[in-house]
C-alpha cells in the first residue's frame, strides 16, 4: 500500500497527526504497540486541540525518540539524538514557518483534513531520512 492510501486508512480509522506518525515509526520496526499511539493522542491538534505544537512535528520528534532515545535503564541513548532530533525540529520550522497547529491551519481545525496529510507525508519522508543518514535503519 501507498504512502497516500495509507494515511487515508489510518485517518479513516480516526488516528490523527501525532497518532499517524508513531504508527509509520512502528511499521519502520515492523512493531505495533496501541498504548504507545493512544499516549500520541495527547498530542494530536497541538495538543488537546489548543493549536499549540504541531502534532506532525512532536509525532516526529516522538519517533525519532522511538529510535534513539533509552528505553531501559542499561541502555544508552543514541549518540547524536538530541542533534537527530533537532534537525527534524529545523527542518520543519524552516519548511513551514511555523511550529504550531494553528498556524499550519489558521485556526481552522476543519482545515486539518487538506492540510495536514501533506506535512504528515513530508514529516514522515524527512523522519525516514534522517534515519537513513545516521545509520539508524537501512534505505
Amino acid at each position: 500500500m501507498d504512502l497516500d492510501m495509507l494515511l487515508l486508512e489510518m485517518s479513516r480509522q480516526g488516528f490523527m497527526c501525532a497518532q499517524i506518525m508513531m504508527k509509520l515509526a512502528l511499521d519502520i520496526d515492523g512493531k505495533e504497540n496501541p498504548d504507545l499511539i493512544r499516549a500520541m493522542s495527547g498530542l494530536n491538534f497541538g495538543m488537546g486541540k489548543t493549536g499549540s505544537a504541531c502534532g506532525a512535528l512532536t509525532g516526529g520528534a516522538a519517533a525519532l525518540g522511538y529510535f534513539t532515545g533509552q528505553g531501559e535503564p542499561e541502555e544508552l541513548p543514541h549518540s547524536r539524538a538530541s542533534e537527530i532530533i533537532a534537525a527534524y525540529v529545523n527542518w520543519f520550522k524552516d519548511t513551514y514557518h511555523t511550529d504550531t497547529c494553528h498556524g499550519l491551519i489558521g485556526g481552522d481545525y476543519a482545515a486539518c483534513h487538506t492540510v495536514c496529510p501533506g506535512i504528515i507525508m513530508a514529516g514522515y519522508g524527512k523522519v525516514l531520512e534522517l534515519l537513513q543518514e545516521y545509520g539508524i535503519v537501512d534505505d
